[in-house]
């Protein structure tokens, strides 16, 4: 499982949406959009968090878990 600063380093590192997208889905278990927040039109902030369902075959998760706000411009 990927810790919340590694994710937070490789969502960083990303210079566009689709990007954070490829790498959010490419963590274990996989960082979903969860939210999308309209600032105004050109910048939205971008909510991730971990899927539910965790890794593929393992029951879905009740309690809240960590979630990274990326700002996108």
């Amino acid at each position: 499982m990927e810790t919340v600063a590694h994710v937070r380093e490789a969502l960083a590192a990303c210079g566009s949406l689709s990007s954070a997208l490829r790498v959010g889905l490419a963590q274990r278990p996989p960082w979903l959009v969860v939210e999308v927040v309209v600032q105004d039109e050109f910048t939205h902030d971008v909510v991730f968090a971990p899927s539910p369902q965790g890794e593929l075959g393992s029951p879905p998760t009740a309690e809240p878990g960590p979630a990274l706000v990326l700002d996108c411009t």
